[in-house]
């Protein structure tokens, strides 16, 4: 299999009833999604597919048991993957479409309205589904964009259109645990209650032998400023993406995926959702995959969390 970094996905004039609608609060349809207790557990499993579409099934064969949601990556210019999302609505399982929004000038040709064709076939699309869709509007967007005002300019402007077109579409704020914790750029780059029903965050635990304090770094020292930041604003809070490499002769991703799961469970009570990266990367610290070797205690640490009723709400 040849690797693909996570980011690889990415690079690729608004009318009054938009901007009016721009901040149209959460659809009874998006706050159903929010489950009272515990916690959607689900993945991007890689089976072969070069533009980011999720195939579960695999996975799911190998862990007994169907994941809660499929995480699927949009490229900029890329049609939905509509049978895909349908499937797995059929199956049971919750659609997330990460949607690139392209660089940053780009940003400022969706602002001006250029793209509102693009847009509107997009969040048209969605609404045809006919059941509730996370999108996890331009993820990391932190490590990618630098003028703070035309993220939030263009976030609402998006967020308009779908509100008007696809309200079962319930959109997701995703920057990396870093903005929370490390550079302060969460604030700067939230565009505000009304225009965000879940927040969340990404992070990985990688090897770093010479840097001891990020060397498998510990979910709960990732994630904790993040979820105060959603509990703060009585939002549902996210893990997008995460990970835990895999090394050959260290069970450290067993043991992380354990801690993990009791840590969420004894201290969480805001995270509703947790998505895991099933793909192994072209670097040597990305080798996310849970499965190699099958049926080890990776696997079975995984399957621990899909199969925990806590994570079956």
């Amino acid at each position: 299999m040849t690797g693909i970094s996570r980011r690889g996905f990415v690079l690729g004039t608004s009318a009054a009833v938009f901007a009016a609608a721009s901040a149209t609060p959460a659809t009874a349809r998006t706050r159903a999604l929010v489950p009272a207790g515990g916690a959607h557990f689900g993945a991007y499993a890689y089976e072969g597919s070069s533009i980011g579409v999720s195939q579960p099934e695999a996975l799911e064969s190998k862990i007994g048991h169907r994941l809660g949601i499929n995480h699927c990556f949009q490229p900029v210019d890329v049609a939905l993957p509509a049978a895909r999302i349908e499937k797995d609505v059929a199956d049971g399982r919750i659609p997330m479409l990460s949607w690139a929004a392209g660089p940053e000038a780009r940003l400022g040709e969706i602002v001006a309205g250029t793209h509102d064709g693009w847009i509107d076939t997009q969040a048209r699309g969605l609404a045809a589904i006919g059941a509730p869709v996370l999108l996890r509007l331009t993820w990391e967007f932190d490590l990618r964009y630098v003028d703070t005002d035309l993220f939030v300019r263009m976030w609402r402007h998006v967020h308009g259109r779908f509100a008007q077109l696809a309200p079962q579409v319930a959109f997701v704020w995703c920057p990396t645990w870093r903005a929370y914790r490390e550079t302060d750029k969460a604030e700067p780059f939230y565009p505000g209650d009304a225009y965000v029903d879940w927040v969340g965050a990404d992070g990985y635990a990688r090897p770093k032998p010479d840097q001891p304090e990020y060397n498998y770094r510990a979910f709960d020292l990732m994630f904790d400023a993040a979820h105060a930041f959603a509990a703060a604003r009585g939002k549902p809070f996210i893990v997008g993406e995460t990970g835990v490499h895999r090394a050959a002769t260290d069970p450290v991703q067993a043991a992380w995926l354990g801690e993990t799961r009791e840590v969420i469970k004894a201290s969480y009570p805001s995270l509703k959702a947790l998505v895991y990266f099933h793909r192994d990367g072209p670097n040597e610290d990305d080798d996310w995959r849970v499965t190699v070797p099958d049926g080890g205690a990776a696997q079975q640490a995984f399957a621990g969390i899909a199969t925990d009723p806590y994570f079956n709400p």
